[in-house]
């Protein structure tokens, strides 16, 4: 499996210059021309729609490695300071790169993709679940900067997304578990009330 990513990531290199063109053809009229009305507007796909960049050499060799190296802290810190946490997420899409982009999101030193990281831990396959929650332990034990953080709104949403998690006595006890560790310690940057974590797995 490992090589498989391995050969998966460095073949996003041949995509970097053969992007599909969306233009119409020169050759080809459109509907409108043939049915003998005017040109109908064009509808192009949105930056959004079009899904993640095509990774350049010094991406894919950062990505390469990360997963060679069986996810070793150096490489994935270095990963995520390469490609950002928007770029992690981006490339969390791609199966063979997800396990991988989870961990790495510990470096990220912010909360933008915590809505997400709660997702996962709750509805994931157990391995990718275990991982994202651990990274949200993770960045919850982060000191407190001195002002408020750009990603607010994304650390209440998150922080909603764990205390469901935490309340959902038919979930996983592990996860129940460690999303109850995190909110503890992100009480304290007031997106949860410490009075509203169940209490009910903590050891007598």
């Amino acid at each position: 499996m490992t090589w498989r990513a391995v050969a998966l990531v460095l073949s996003g290199l041949g995509s970097v210059n053969c992007g599909k063109s969306t233009a119409p053809s020169a050759s080809m009229p459109s509907a409108s021309t043939r049915e003998g009305g005017a040109d109908a507007p064009v509808a192009t796909p949105s930056a959004e729609d079009s899904g993640p960049s095509p990774m350049d050499a010094r991406e894919a060799a950062a990505w390469a490695v990360a997963v060679a190296k069986d996810h070793d802290p150096e490489d994935l810190a270095r990963l995520a300071d390469l490609v950002g946490c928007q770029g992690l997420r981006d490339r969390a899409d791609q199966t063979e790169l997800r396990g991988t982009a989870i961990r790495a999101m510990e470096y990220c030193g912010d909360f933008s993709e915590l809505p997400w990281l709660a997702q996962v831990g709750t509805a994931g396959n157990d391995d990718e679940a275990r991982a994202a929650l651990d990274v949200v332990v993770e960045l919850s034990a982060m000191p407190r900067r001195a002002t408020d953080p750009e990603d607010a709104d994304e650390l209440h949403v998150g922080c909603g997304a764990l205390l469901d998690l935490a309340r959902g006595v038919a979930r996983p006890k592990e996860r129940r578990v460690l999303a109850i560790r995190a909110l503890r310690m992100l009480s304290e940057r007031g997106c949860v009330k410490l009075r509203d974590i169940p209490r009910e797995l903590d050891a007598p």
